[in-house]
């Protein structure tokens, strides 16, 4: 007999077999033994969950020389051709391939004859979303009223491209991504029939790397039981993969809180020189850090986190080294470094400048702990004023809507040297609430003060920058900011002025030799406050 990948040899038989969508075959079952059967169904959901699979089983279980019946017998001649998809009365189509209007209307012809033994023809179109729009046009009436003797089962990975005329035909049933937990019982049933022995935390890799999907484990184990011709090891799967083992994702996590540059370069180096793909690293440490941030959120669960216990409790150490908005910042630049990949810069200076700048970045506080600070420092210099007394009135009682004082709004205004204090801890917070308004910001300076009003200079190169400052949110944000702050209201205007460019320009004081400084700053967004002395 030939060789049968485990992916089609381990394709459930019936509704019982089908992992981890209770709730969709529950309802099948109890439509057939309550005579419920509707024309038209619609399965969704991503890859290898089992939609097609559990197509087939409906149409064996509507069919079966049993049947209709909750559990087809596997056995009769219907039941094995429907398995072996060479039905007559079951036709498979692909969408991808059969997308036009004359295949439909081929459909539309074959729908007329009833089935050759079954009770029932059923089609089952499999990516239904890439047929035509006229293709689409030509099935409605059928499906709207098709001969009593037809049912349509449509799967597809991309609901939101079929048009609502058929989607409202159709009864529609949504396919779950299956939870690690469900993937790992199943490969332990295969791997014990099979004859393999696998490692309880290889078996947790692969139902990882499968990303919910059945089919993939199942191909993962498939391949690795050839590669190992007998014990199967984490570290097996790893290689096979090219994924990074949770040790290293671990160690660089923890070299990233204790912001050890050279470690992190040496590390990079020997990730890439063993032939990993840096996309792929990249989006590891990008789950390792959503998981600290699910940590600090609260959720402890080793279904949420996808890690055994003892990884997790590791993890949960991890995450006390980490404020909120720290994992926030550090999952930015990861994704900024996933974007560069993607436009083809060299993964190696990419890796490179991204462990540079975690590895010097400032620790950031809240925007709470910022104004707690500075309210403290106000109590500190300032007598509290007395309170006048008032008599009692409806008034008294109001709500108050402005949540800071800004008695001193067009008063006293502000100075310079108060504006150039308040800067940093401006771009700070700003960092905290919205990372890409901050970055703008800080290409310009304030150059002038009137009263309350801030003049903030930016080189003439950077009208961009000053144009998305100026969308109403935007604005409105930055000076609500510094208005708590400063504690007074205080307002913005946004300039371009050649006297800031010449200021802020890196290019004209950066040396020949110092290119690659220059491209950092680029592809970051940089920019250089001081030059470095000859």
């Amino acid at each position: 007999m030939s060789y049968l990948p485990f992916a089609r040899k381990w394709r459930p038989k019936d509704f019982d077999e089908v992992v981890g969508q209770e709730h969709i075959t529950t309802t099948l079952k109890n439509a057939i033994v309550q005579n419920r059967v509707s024309s038209a169904y619609l399965f969704t959901g991503p890859r290898g969950i089992g939609k097609t699979s559990t197509a087939r089983i409906f149409a064996k279980a509507l069919n079966c020389v049993n049947g209709p019946t909750q559990k087809p017998c596997n056995i009769c001649n219907i039941c094995q051709e429907i398995s072996s998809g060479i039905s007559m009365d079951v036709i498979e189509i692909d969408g991808a391939s059969n997308r036009g209007i004359d295949e439909i209307r081929n459909l539309k012809e074959g729908v007329k004859f009833s089935p050759s033994q079954a009770k029932y023809k059923i089609y089952i179109i499999d990516e239904v979303h890439m047929l035509t729009t006229e293709a689409f046009n030509a099935l409605l009436k059928t499906l709207e009223e098709p001969p009593l003797h037809v049912k349509f089962i449509f799967a597809t990975t991309q609901p939101h491209k079929v048009l609502p005329t058929i989607l409202s035909r159709c009864q529609r049933f949504d396919f779950r991504r299956i939870r690690t937990k469900d993937i790992i019982i199943k490969l332990k049933e295969i791997s014990k029939i099979e004859g393999l022995d696998v490692e309880e935390e290889a078996l947790l890799y692969i139902a990882s790397a499968s990303d919910g999907s059945m089919r993939d484990a199942e191909s993962i184990l498939d391949q690795l039981a050839s590669f190992c011709q007998g014990r199967i090891t984490a570290k097996d799967v790893t290689e096979v993969l090219g994924i990074i083992e949770w040790d290293t994702i671990f160690e660089l996590s923890q070299k990233i809180i204790e912001k050890d540059a050279p470690f992190l370069l040496k590390k990079i180096d020997e990730v890439l020189n063993s032939g990993r793909d840096a996309s792929q690293f990249i989006l590891e440490l990008l789950q390792h850090f959503r998981n600290l941030m699910l940590i600090k959120a609260g959720v402890t669960s080793e279904d949420i986190l996808d890690l055994p216990q003892e990884k997790v409790q590791y993890s949960i150490r991890q995450a006390q080294g980490l404020s909120q908005e720290d994992i926030f910042y550090i999952i930015q630049v990861l994704t900024n470094a996933q974007d560069l990949i993607k436009r083809l810069l060299p993964e190696r200076v990419v890796l490179e400048l991204t462990a540079v700048r975690l590895a010097r970045r400032d620790s950031i506080v809240s925007l709470e702990e910022i104004l707690a600070k500075l309210s403290n420092l106000n109590a500190t210099k300032q007598e509290p004023e007395p309170q006048r007394v008032r008599p009692e009135t409806p008034e008294t009682h109001k709500p108050q809507t402005i949540d800071f004082d800004y008695q001193n709004e067009g008063n006293e205004g502000f100075d310079m040297t108060r504006i150039k204090n308040a800067w940093p801890i401006l771009i700070k917070a700003l960092e905290v609430k919205k990372m890409s308004i901050a970055s703008y910001l800080s290409e310009g300076e304030p150059i002038k003060v009137e009263r309350s009003v801030v003049t903030i200079g930016f080189p003439k190169e950077f009208t961009i920058h000053k144009e998305v400052l100026e969308k109403k949110e935007n604005k409105e944000s930055i000076e609500q900011t510094l208005s708590q702050i400063l504690n007074s209201r205080a307002r913005l205007l946004f300039i371009t002025s050649p006297d800031v460019g010449e200021k802020n320009s890196h290019s004209s004081i950066l040396p020949e030799k110092e290119k690659v400084v220059n491209s950092a700053l680029n592809i970051f967004g940089g920019r250089l406050i001081k030059p470095r002395e000859e």
